[in-house]
């Protein structure tokens, strides 16, 4: 269900600048790397490490699976 183009949907870009998502089973984690439109420390930046950038993922309902 995590997709190129969920993550484009969520974050407003075309889906060409999600540059990969990957699955982490032992964490239990999704990583999503996009591109940036500013670059981390120039002006205007305002998040230099990337890291606050979880709320628009917050909405997503992910369902269980039977075990």
């Amino acid at each position: 269900m995590f997709t190129r183009e969920l993550f484009a949907r969520l974050y407003g870009v075309q889906p060409e600048n999600v540059i990969d998502v990957i699955e982490y089973e032992q964490a239990n984690a999704i990583k999503a790397t996009i591109v940036r439109p500013i670059v981390s420390g120039d002006p205007g930046d305002s998040d230099i490490y990337g890291a606050q950038q979880h709320a628009p993922l917050l909405g997503i309902e992910v369902p269980l699976e039977d075990n």
